[in-house]
């Protein structure tokens, strides 16, 4: 007569245990790292905002012979909102070097929102008339 060997069915609770420990280092990992992917990535928003104003102002000084820090009506550069498109930050316009806003701008986006308050990095970011980039930090742009 012969008789059968049993085969074990199934994990044992160390095995289980092993994978749940690898599964929880993995994702202490990658969630951090995410989340700093998705901060950068919304700096986006206030750099083509930044740019796109400064366009504006360009167009405007060329129909006015000034700039302006009207942001919102039709009588200012028209954007209907101080907020950047996304959402992410808001935005604001004061005189540049020359300390009047007729000859000079500084546009300066600043992060809103519980999520891109926490990019610590690049809290604010500012272009100006004369074409100068500058941040919180260096790589913000």
């Amino acid at each position: 007569m012969m008789t059968r060997m049993k085969t074990s069915q199934g994990f044992t609770l160390t095995e289980l245990m092993i994978v749940v420990m690898i599964a929880g280092i993995l994702i202490s990992i990658s969630v951090p790292a995410y989340r700093s992917f998705v901060l950068k990535s919304h700096r986006t928003d206030a750099r083509s905002s930044l740019i796109d104003i400064a366009a504006r102002q360009e167009r405007f000084m060329a129909q006015n012979n000034t700039y302006t820090a009207d942001l919102i009506s039709n009588a200012g550069l028209n954007l209907g909102s101080t907020t950047s498109k996304e959402g992410y930050y808001s935005l604001s316009v004061t005189a540049g070097a020359t300390n009047s806003i007729s000859t000079s701008y500084r546009i300066t986006a600043t992060a809103i929102g519980p999520q891109q308050t926490k990019d610590s990095r690049c809290l604010t970011m500012s272009y100006d008339s004369n074409g100068d980039k500058s941040g919180t930090s260096a790589d913000c742009w």
